[in-house]
């Protein structure tokens, strides 16, 4: 059964991702008068009538194979202790065991075995049908609470030079309905369109519950119309045109491409038995907000994808992550193609912290991630006792930095918090700062001053929605980077 998972942050409160939705504000766009919806194929939507058809019926397939594959056994049990930073910390020079956290007993597990079995043996019978064409686009999911921050990002796309179509995905009629004036008003011009996944994931011949959180990701992939696929969380963006990434290893060569996270992989032994594959050793977790996928390439890992999401919270959340930093859907993907050995690449250039030291602590407000075609040409060395860290090599190459990825928090702010007082632009002494760090230290880490990009394209979406909030923006950017914004 889907039932909402309580979102795991692993990352600190003080987190960036407030900024975005602080600022722009999402009770600005309740100003616009919402109508009433309009039929899925009406609302922006690219899919022709012989690709819908053809997906619908194929989901219907897929939609019967997952409760044919249902496990008969209770939900997972994890220990409600925390995680000790021994086996949440990546520490590859340590020899370490995989934790065990999990309450399962043999004869559940014996059961996981046998219905992982079953989707595994209808994930090759099912892989033909899928269908697929040869467009390339974005995938990125959003709702009420999430548009102002996705509507940053989106412009931060563009800024880029990027041109790519971009599908956004809606869990249902009634929050399509709730953004439908921005849908319809303002995504067309970011080249942009809403599309809702209630309406194929309802035509399922089979009873299945909607889905929740996390398992809306493989969901909106799998719907969309592209068969190559950039996904892109809300509150990601890259800072380069991701364009020439889908004609480049390590896309080209492995049609799966994976981004690394902050911690270790904590899935539980009991995993690797139930999907039969050999147990690796400790490694880098993931880290999903950014995510390459040929869709064709990966025609029999996309069911287990869906499988590992749409069993998530009671069983393959827990079996891949133990309650351990930010589990969710972010170790679903590498683990689908390698219970149907598919290749992926896993980036090896680790994740990088953006932040700034603010009255002596350091204050995270989000994550850089590497240019892939630079991790796959360069090989960056997997840390040893020779070399510990990743260090540039002899000829000073250094794999820049490609995305960034913000984390939104779970609770309601202050919607000018990020500003003011306690705000994490703000200080004791009153002055306004930056968030990612010093100028130099953005510009070597990414080529040129993507936060200074970051806070244009907050201003023109705020100027968009608020006066008062854009002038007290254009107030922030003119105290901080010494240059007015435009009127």
């Amino acid at each position: 059964m889907l039932i909402r998972p309580n979102h795991v942050s692993c990352w600190r409160a003080g987190s960036f991702a407030g900024l975005c939705s602080v600022i722009i504000l999402y009770i600005f766009f309740a100003r616009g008068h919402i109508s009433t919806l309009q039929p899925f194929l009406s609302a922006g939507s690219a899919f022709s009538a012989n690709y819908q058809t053809d997906l619908i019926s194929y989901w219907k397939e897929l939609a019967s194979s997952l409760e044919d594959a249902r496990p008969a056994c209770p939900p997972i049990n994890v220990t409600t202790e925390e995680m000790p930073n021994e086996d949440r910390n990546f520490e590859p020079l340590k020899k370490k065991e995989r934790p065990e956290r999990l309450f399962l007993p043999a004869e559940d597990e014996a059961e996981l075995m046998r219905a992982h079995r079953r989707m595994r043996v209808a994930a090759r019978r099912l892989a033909p049908l899928l269908p697929v064409g040869d467009e390339t686009g974005i995938v990125t999911t959003g709702g009420l609470k999430l548009f102002p921050v996705l509507l940053v990002s989106l412009r931060m796309l563009r800024r880029t030079g990027c041109t790519l179509p971009v599908q956004v995905f809606l869990g249902d009629q009634k929050e399509y309905e709730e953004v439908k004036s921005i849908c319809e008003d303002v995504l067309p011009s970011l080249n942009a369109k809403c599309h809702v996944v209630e309406e194929v994931y309802s035509t399922a011949d089979v009873a299945i519950a909607p889905p929740e959180h996390f398992q809306f990701k493989i969901l909106a992939i799998l719907f969309s119309s592209f068969r190559h696929v950039l996904f892109l969380d809300a509150d990601a963006f890259p800072a380069h045109d991701p364009t020439p990434l889908f004609n480049s290893p390590p896309y080209t060569t492995h049609g799966l491409v994976t981004w690394p996270g902050f911690f270790a992989n904590t899935a539980s032994p009991h995993y690797y038995h139930i999907a039969g594959i050999a147990e690796p050793p400790p490694n880098r977790g993931t880290e999903s907000g950014q995510l390459l996928l040929d869709k064709k390439h990966h025609a029999e890992s996309i069911p287990m994808m869906v499988y590992y999401n749409y069993f998530g919270p009671d069983y393959y959340y827990p079996l891949q992550s133990q309650n351990g930093p930010g589990q969710g859907d972010k170790e679903t993907f590498g683990a689908a193609a390698v219970a149907v050995n598919a290749p992926f690449y896993g980036l090896k250039t680790p994740v990088s912290a953006l932040g700034n030291h603010v009255n002596g602590q350091y204050i995270f407000a989000g994550a850089g991630q590497a240019d892939p075609m630079q991790d796959y040409l360069y090989d960056p060395p997997y840390p040893n006792h020779i070399q510990p860290e990743y260090e540039r090599n002899e000829e000073k190459n250094q794999v820049r930095a490609f995305f960034v990825h913000t984390v939104s928090p779970e609770t309601k702010l202050n919607p000018l918090k990020l500003l003011r007082e306690g705000g994490v632009a703000w200080n004791a002494n009153g002055d306004w700062h930056r968030i990612w760090g010093k100028e130099k230290n953005v510009v070597e880490k990414f080529g040129y001053d993507v936060e200074k990009r970051m806070w244009e394209c907050v201003e023109e979406e705020a100027c968009r929605t608020d006066q008062n909030v854009c002038m007290e923006v254009k107030a922030f950017y003119a105290k901080v980077f010494g240059t007015m914004l435009a009127k």
